[in-house]
């Protein structure tokens, strides 16, 4: 199983400040504390609001498939996927997390069941073209933030 992970100094480094979180340190940030509880959880929905190339939903997968593995099936693998959002403003990261999840769910799902992932791709395109998504997630933040008009109101 490997994990996505770029060092070069691309254009979009240059452009939008794009960088790469090593595999090690996203997993120990994915244990650490709260995040370590809501990965427990196959339903618990995560999001990642600048995904890259999803680094951080993948590790979110393997972990949310390792803390069900007693009961891991091939629906409660595509539950998990389904838990994971993400956004970013290139279209080409967008893609590239897509196909990383794609062979995340595949790998990890034989990895600790030893059975192949037979879900057809179709189901998987669908779940990924609804979750993540080409956006500017500053932009919609601001506009969010236009909205609220009291001190006692949350974006959230």
């Amino acid at each position: 199983m490997t994990m996505p992970y770029t060092t070069s100094k691309t254009d979009a480094y240059h452009k939008h400040a794009e960088v790469f979180t090593p595999p090690g340190i996203v997993f120990f940030m994915v244990l650490q504390g709260g995040i370590r509880e809501i990965v427990k959880d196959v339903d618990k929905t995560m999001f990642d609001p600048a995904v890259g190339h999803g680094q951080f939903p993948c590790a979110e997968l393997v972990c949310k498939m390792f803390y069900n593995v007693d009961t891991l099936d091939e629906g409660t693998a595509v539950r998990a996927l389904a838990s994971l959002y993400g956004i970013d403003i290139q279209a080409a990261s967008v893609d590239k997390t897509r196909e990383h999840l794609k062979a995340t769910i595949a790998d990890a799902y034989e990895f600790f069941t030893g059975k192949k992932f037979s879900v057809p791709a179709e189901v998987l395109d669908e779940i990924l073209e609804e979750n993540f998504i080409v956006e500017d997630s500053v932009a919609l933040f601001k506009e969010m933030a236009k909205k609220v008009t009291t001190p006692q109101q949350s974006l959230f």
